[in-house]
Parts: C-alpha cells; sequence; structure tokens
C-alpha cells in the first residue's frame, strides 16, 4: 500500500514465439532520500554556519548598548529618565537570548542511557497538562527497544518543540489527535553513515497540513507558518538531533503531518561527540 519512486524501463520484445514487453522497475526511494538527507545536512551546516557569524556581529555591539546604557543611568538623577534607559537594558537582553536561541544549546549532550519512552511520557504529560481535553494522544511504543545514550533534557527539548508545533496546528481541528510512535529500523543510512539500528519516532498529527511552500524550509531559523510563531523551535530541534548523529524528517498533507526522528541506536558517546563537532 505504500507509494514507491522507480525508474521505468519498457523494452519491446519479439522472438519466434513471444512478442510483448519487458518492463523493469528499478526502486529509487533510498537513493532519493540519502540525497534529500545529504542536502538537508549541507543546508543545515551553511545555516549554521551563517547563523553562527550573525550571532557574533549582533552580540557584541548589543553589549555596548547595554554597557552605555547601564552608565548612563547611574549619571540620570530622574526616575523617569531612567526608565528610558531601563528599556534599552531590556530590550538589548531581550534581542541576545533571541540570538543565543537560535544558537541552538548551548552546551555540549550531557550523555546517559535513556528509556525513548520516559522521554516521550514526560512529553505527554506536559502537553496534556498545558492543553487538558482539547487534543487526544495515541502512544503506539515498541516495548523491545533497548536504551538510547543520548541527553535526556536534550532530547525532551527536542521532542517538545516538535508535539508543541502539533498541539498549536491542531487548533480548530475537529477530533484533534496526535500519535507518537517508536519503531526500530536495521540497516539504515544517516548522510553518509550507514546504521546498523536506528530508533524511529514519528509524530503523527490529523491537522491541515504543512504549507508546501514551506516544507522545504521548515528547518531554517526565523521560518513559521504563525504570525505570532518565531521559528525557531524546529531549527533547535534539529540542531539537538543533529548532535546526537540523527535527523528529523518531514512528510505533510492534509489530514495528516508526520515529523520523523532518526536516532541512531548503536552510535557511542565518542562518535556521537565526534559528529557533532
Amino acid at each position: 500500500g505504500q507509494a514507491l519512486a522507480v525508474d521505468l524501463t519498457v523494452t519491446p520484445v519479439s522472438m519466434a514465439e513471444f512478442r510483448g514487453l519487458l518492463i523493469e522497475l528499478q526502486p529509487l526511494d533510498r537513493l532519493l532520500r540519502i540525497n534529500k538527507e545529504a542536502a538537508q545536512l549541507t543546508v543545515q551546516q551553511t545555516t549554521r554556519e551563517l547563523v553562527r557569524g550573525l550571532a557574533h556581529e549582533i552580540k557584541n555591539p548589543l553589549g555596548g548598548i547595554r554597557g552605555a546604557a547601564q552608565l548612563l543611568s547611574r549619571e540620570l538623577d530622574s526616575p523617569s529618565l531612567q526608565d528610558y534607559t531601563n528599556v534599552i537594558i531590556e530590550e538589548a537582553d531581550r534581542l541576545r537570548n533571541l540570538v543565543d536561541r537560535m544558537l541552538g544549546p548551548n552546551r555540549m549532550p550531557q550523555w546517559s542511557s535513556v528509556n525513548v519512552h520516559r522521554v516521550l511520557e514526560r512529553v505527554h504529560t506536559l502537553l496534556a497538562a498545558e492543553h487538558p481535553g482539547r487534543v487526544h494522544f495515541e502512544r503506539d511504543y515498541d516495548p523491545s527497544i533497548p536504551e538510547l545514550v543520548c541527553d535526556h533534557e536534550q532530547l525532551v527539548q527536542a521532542l517538545l518543540n516538535v508535539v508543541r508545533n502539533a498541539v498549536q496546528a491542531l487548533e480548530g481541528t475537529p477530533d484533534a489527535r496526535i500519535t507518537l510512535r517508536t519503531r526500530t529500523v536495521r540497516q539504515f543510512t544517516i548522510g553518509s553513515a550507514r546504521r546498523r539500528l536506528v530508533i524511529r519516532i514519528d509524530v503523527i498529527d490529523n491537522g491541515p497540513g504543512v504549507p508546501e511552500e514551506l516544507q522545504e524550509r521548515l528547518f531554517y531559523p526565523m521560518i513559521s507558518g504563525r504570525p505570532e510563531g518565531t521559528g525557531l523551535g524546529l531549527s533547535i530541534a534539529q540542531s539537538i538531533i543533529s548532535q546526537h548523529g540523527g535527523l528529523i524528517e518531514c512528510a505533510s498533507q492534509p489530514g495528516e503531518t508526520r515529523f520523523t526522528f532518526l536516532l541512531p541506536l548503536e552510535a557511542s558517546t565518542t562518535e556521537t561527540a565526534h559528529e557533532a563537532k
């Protein structure tokens, strides 16, 4: 029941006892996916370097503006005038925090063995408390999945960003539903590395879907489908998963949007830390 992209060749065959067509189908899905992932990883790396350079250029003058405002505040006797310098200081701090969020996690992962279902249950508990009764959560877990070496808090943050986006996308959707699903995949390629065993986490919602013009740019910083969105949640999630040697994919159509987390199960902390660099 799955759709496959194939290379199709049709060759006329004419022999003494047979005339017809020889049809050859060569699946292309794996090659197309590898090419797409490689391009996505390249774009992520380029974007990350661009954002880091931009952050450096922004944070330096922000520090100067904040320092000058503090010095000016000390010279002013009038509280009403100090209110203006306080606004400058607060806005400089807000912009600095925004830049820090654009850079993603500001610390190296703290590796430990984690049950991925405990991570998902924490995400479920947090969002069910935030939106009681508004969204129905279905959990479809594979209990045989072994523990994953990861940073527990960062993985919670990455999943929370994606699931929270799904909850927000379901606003106004009747029978709003999110499915959290876990499976293992054998012999799977992430980027250029062939992984013996990969954990697959699917976050599936039955909302209106991601606009087609946004799908290719979803993980870029400052890209959001909501007017009030910052466009940082998915970028940060992708950065976290990339540090873990994994990848996030998205497939969307009206009535079903699926974000897929792919995390190598056998990666050691040393190997993952090396990949993060």
